[in-house]
């Protein structure tokens, strides 16, 4: 109506067969601070009680507008809600996502205080599945810390573009939208028509402005979602030959040139990995068609592609039959074997032979160079053009955590199981470990480690201490216990993993610490339900002892032996149940102290004072965590500790040290929202432990003189 009232945001619901989430979604849309919304629902022809529940909705609350048409899919819905919206700003709800009460607010308030075209927020991952309840309300950040609070032109940091979509996670002025022609394109279903208007938004907006907080909660595990769907294996090209025409309409195709491909490609080798091998065969032929013309008309431009980048463009261009049989492979492995390499020359040709000459030759090989300066690359490159079971990826030297991530995040196969570049599998160590996981139902199948000297790498003491310990201790299908985890060696390259619980867990290597394989079988130790262990006898893993190896470093006090004390304060989180804790209280304290005393063990003596401080730091502030799992375990751990060390902790455990750690726990939760770097927020509460500790202990000697 002429003249009636702009409303603030016009907020864009569509709807299609989602009546099992569609009353959480619009409950927190009409309950919004911001009263001044419209909400606009888009039935896109729903066959179950969809509409019925818009209708109920729209007699109660007069800003709910009621789109009703027949289905047409995602993109013409949305095009049909821009059409109909009066708003300032236009904000969007998928049906099966809700929002935070204050979202609109926030948003809107962001927005007009910087005259901005776009205003950005991270998001929270939600999880149906109770499964997955790890996953579950952690922010997904797709902002930069650098990028919070200052107005950001796209065109001078394009980088941005290559952040994921995630249109429902921002607000965008409608003249914006309109004076640049943004619209979705109107495929049919539900198939990524996000990334086409996310991607003409980045490349039109000139004043963007970011927040760090999360407002929105987007359901990751839909199945009726075209993120989960395989069935429009051509969508996704449809969306990149949109934008380009796009760009070269409105003159932004040479600026944006090398990040367009790039995009495409991530786009691309991402809908590779994810459709089954028949379906991906057809759409491999239709990517290499389009990368092979852009190439050989000169359009192509790889001028920031980086070399993982390159590898996999190239190999599309040129042989897209071997791309072809990658996917293949993929869906026929029976295992996925990962192994970080770093400087490994003298020994990867022998892992990597040793893995695809197993007995069961179904495997899926992914290795990450961690940034080799010798020949290694090399030579892994010359068995990526030869074998397809092999996918190989380069980094940055970040670490064998990070490196072993990189695996994690592309691994397909069922099972996950890993090896270093320096050892080598027995030929029969896939098959082994495999079906006993298989036949028994279990999370976990052990195999016992054989050791292999280098000469001057151990002494004679320290081989008899290796070989008991690298080997299993017993036979048969066990309950995962706090004793059996004991028992159990700290090692991942002897063990067979199941990737569903993996994913479930979202269990990833410490990418800033050593020994992070003593992280990850505990963590997943501790939510496994049963496990087989084989014959001692019959090893599974070679294990390379060399001067330069990681435990030898150790040993020799030249690595971070404090790591170690790091890796259990870190495992704590897990015990996150009450039958968490009761199953495995035992196993975490006897880790703790385990881990204190070999980092002391391993250590420069000038920094033990410093270690054991931090050790008893780590055990007053967690008081009340640490005493429910093992009381008495804690007391023994308490003992074990240097006598000076073990007074402190029993003196913080007083009422000035109980206030004190109050302070710190509501410090720490504002550091991990304000600080999402794990190091740089570790950094800081260390500095903030110090200075606690300290105060700690002052109180309690004043106190103690009364």
């Amino acid at each position: 109506m002429k003249g009636a009232p702009v409303p603030k945001i016009s907020v864009l619901v569509p709807i299609y067969n989602v009546e099992r989430f569609l009353h959480e979604c619009l409950d927190s849309v009409v309950q919004q601070t911001l009263k001044d919304i419209e909400i606009i629902c888009i039935n896109d022809g729903s066959t179950d009680s969809s509409l019925s529940i818009i209708n109920e909705y729209a007699a109660f609350d007069s800003r709910i507008v009621v789109i009703d048409k027949p289905n047409s899919g995602y993109g013409d819905s949305m095009n049909r809600g821009l059409a109909a919206a009066t708003g300032e700003y236009i904000g969007i709800v998928e049906s099966d996502d809700w929002a935070e009460p204050d979202m609109f607010e926030k948003l809107y308030t962001l927005a007009t205080k910087n005259a901005a075209d776009v205003a950005k927020s991270n998001f929270y991952s939600h999880y149906t599945d109770p499964k997955k309840r790890r996953l579950t309300n952690k922010i997904v950040r797709l902002v930069h810390p650098e990028q919070v609070g200052r107005l950001i032109d796209v065109a001078a940091e394009p980088h941005i573009l290559f952040e994921r979509p995630a249109i429902w996670s921002g607000i965008y002025r409608r003249d914006f939208l309109e004076a640049n022609d943004i619209k979705f394109l109107p495929t049919p279903g539900a198939s990524y028509q996000d990334t086409g208007f996310g991607f003409k938004v980045w490349a039109t907006a000139r004043r963007v402005i970011f927040t760090d907080d999360a407002y929105l909660h987007y359901r990751m595990d839909n199945e009726a979602s075209s993120v989960t769907s395989p069935g429009k294996a051509m969508c996704v090209s449809d969306e990149y030959s949109s934008i380009e025409t796009y760009l070269r309409e409105h003159s932004l195709f040479e600026k944006f040139k090398p990040f367009f491909y790039i995009a495409k490609w991530g786009a691309y080798d991402w809908n590779i990995e994810r459709l089954a091998a028949d379906v991906a065969g057809p759409f491999i032929e239709q990517a290499s068609l389009e990368f092979r013309n852009a190439w050989e008309s000169g359009s192509l431009d790889l001028g920031i592609a980086d070399a993982n980048q390159r590898r996999g463009i190239f190999e599309l261009i040129e042989t897209p039959d071997m791309v072809k049989q990658r996917r293949a492979a993929q869906d026929r492995a029976k295992a996925t074997v990962i192994v970080p390499v770093h400087n490994s020359e003298k020994y990867i040709a022998q892992c990597v032979d040793s893995i695809l000459e197993q007995t069961v030759p179904e495997v899926d090989l992914i290795v990450v160079d961690d940034g080799s300066v010798d020949g290694s690359v090399e030579i892994l490159e010359e068995h990526f053009r030869t074998e397809p079971r092999l996918r190989l990826f380069t980094q940055e030297n970040r670490g064998q955590g990070a490196a072993r991530n990189i695996g994690l995040e592309r691994a397909c196969a069922d099972v996950i199981m890993f090896s270093d570049s320096d050892d080598f599998f027995e030929p029969d160590a896939v098959e082994r470990l495999v079906e006993a996981l298989e036949d028994n139902g279990v999370d976990l199948t052990v195999g016992s480690i054989r050791p292999a000297y280098e000469k001057g790498s151990r002494t004679a003491a320290g081989r008899a201490i290796d070989e008991s310990y690298y080997r299993v201790r017993m036979s048969g299908t066990f309950e995962m216990t706090s004793d059996l985890l004991e028992k159990t060696d700290a090692s991942v390259c002897n063990k067979a993993f199941r990737r569903e619980l993996v994913e479930n867990l979202g269990l990833r290597f410490p990418d800033d610490l050593r020994y992070e394989d003593a992280y990850f079988v505990s963590a997943y130790g501790i939510n496994t339900q049963k496990a087989v262990y084989l014959n001692p006898e019959e090893h599974v893993y070679n294990y390379r002892r060399h001067v330069g190896s990681t435990m030898n470093l150790t040993f020799t006090g030249a690595a971070r032996g404090e790591d170690h004390m790091d890796i259990a304060f870190r495992l704590l989180e897990w015990l996150d149940t009450g039958e968490l804790k009761e199953r495995f209280g035992q196993y975490y304290l006897w880790f703790l102290r385990t881990s204190m005393h070999f980092a002391a063990a391993n250590s420069p003596w000038y920094t033990h004072r410093e270690l054991w401080r931090r050790a008893g730091e780590f055990i007053a502030w967690n008081w009340k965590e640490l005493s429910e799992l093992d009381s008495s375990g804690l007391e023994r751990l308490i003992a074990s500790m240097p006598a000076e060390n073990a007074r402190e902790v029993r003196r913080v455990r007083t009422l000035p040290g109980k206030i004190m750690r109050k302070v710190r726990h509501r410090a720490k939760d504002a550091m991990w929202r304000f600080i999402p770097s794990y190091r740089a927020a570790s950094t800081v509460m260390r500095r903030i432990d110090e200075l606690s500790w300290k105060i700690d202990v002052l109180a309690n000697r004043i106190d103690n003189d009364k």
